[in-house]
Parts: C-alpha cells; structure tokens; sequence
C-alpha cells in the first residue's frame, strides 16, 4: 500500500513539474500576459482539469514557475568554497552568465519578466525579493572577503558595492537579450576590478 502511495505521489509530482514546465516555456516566448492555462496544460499534454487540480489558479502556477526560478540559481555552480580570490570569484559569476545566456537564454527571460511582473503583482514580490537577497548575500560574501584581504578599497561599503554589482549582472542580461551579441566579459571584468581597487583612491586624491 505505502509502494502504491509513492508511486502515486511521484506520477504526481512528474505531472506537475510538466505543467510548471510548460509555463516557464510560455512566459519565456510570450511573457506573463501570453500565459493562459489551457495553452499550458496542451503543452504540457494534460488536460486542463489536472491543471485545476494542482493549480487553484494562474497566479499559484506563476508563483511555482518563480519558485522553480529559485531553484536553478541555488542549484547553480557557485563561486564560493572553492581557491578562488574575490576576484576570482567575480570573473567566474561574470563567466557563469555568460555560459548561462549562451545555451539557456530563457533563464534571463523568465527573470526579467518576473521582476517586470512582480512591480504589478504584490502577491509575487516577496519572490522577486528573496531571489534577489539569494543573489545579493552571494555577492555580498565575495565583496566583503575582498574588501578584508586588500584586494577591494576598505572605503567601499559592502552593500553599495554588493547592489550596484548586482545592477551591472542584471544590466548585461538585458543587454544580451536585447542587442542579441556577446558582451566584453573580460573588459568589463578589467574596468570593475580598476573600480574596485584599493589604489584608486589614492590616484584619485593625489
């Protein structure tokens, strides 16, 4: 009987994961505004009642499509726990998009349109926030390790630095998408780091 019940909850879970697939696939090519339920559960090879059956409504699908979102950036490789500096582990987030933004564009899709949406939609901004805490407490622990081991100007605030990181990652995303073109990681990387320097301070007072 407990082997049937798991069985059941599996099947189960697989549908469902289907159909949060299937959504995260419509909101990626047709944003939020193009995401209708019957659409998903055809995509999903379901029929809309199994839709209704794990999904009370559209909004609770969207907010499984941001929780899958969650998802992938925790499960995402992490610069962090390895031999890397802070800089070290700068240029590997900045390498990390770009690896990201090459063979799975939709990721930064599905994110913009979730922010865009969350400004219009307060029961998906607490997701929106703790996606972006997630990102920032990331940055934050390489920002702070640099700022300790000389590497980053000790007059840097930690969260000034930490945020406006996080604005240049978001930014190049939508560059990409956008203009459609590979951005000058390593330059970019090169200006960042000059900007970060404990010497700049010094170069600009003298």
């Amino acid at each position: 009987m407990g082997w049937r019940r798991s069985r059941h909850t599996q099947a189960g879970q697989a549908q469902k994961e289907k159909l949060v697939d299937a959504a995260y696939d419509i909101i990626a090519e047709h944003g939020f505004e193009g995401l209708r339920t019957r659409d998903v559960a055809l995509r999903a090879n379901l029929n809309i009642s199994t839709l209704h059956y794990y999904f009370a409504s559209k909004e609770d699908l969207v907010r499984s499509v941001a929780e899958r979102l969650l998802s992938e950036f925790k499960a995402a490789p992490s610069a962090q726990g390895t031999a890397l500096d802070a800089l070290g582990k700068l240029h590997k987030a900045l390498t990390d998009q770009d690896n990201l933004l090459r063979t799975h564009p939709a990721t930064y899709v599905v994110v913009n349109e979730l922010f865009t949406r969350s400004l219009r939609d307060a029961g998906l901004r607490p997701v929106a926030r703790e996606l972006l805490g997630r990102w920032e407490n990331h940055f934050r622990a390489f920002v702070t390790e640099g700022i300790q081991g000389g590497q980053m100007s000790g007059d840097s605030d930690p969260k000034v630095t930490t945020r406006t990181l996080q604005c240049i990652m978001l930014g190049r995303t939508l560059l990409h998408l956008i203009r459609g073109e590979d951005l000058p990681r390593d330059a970019m990387f090169r200006q960042i780091s000059r900007w970060l320097s404990p010497t700049r301070t010094g170069k600009r007072s003298g």
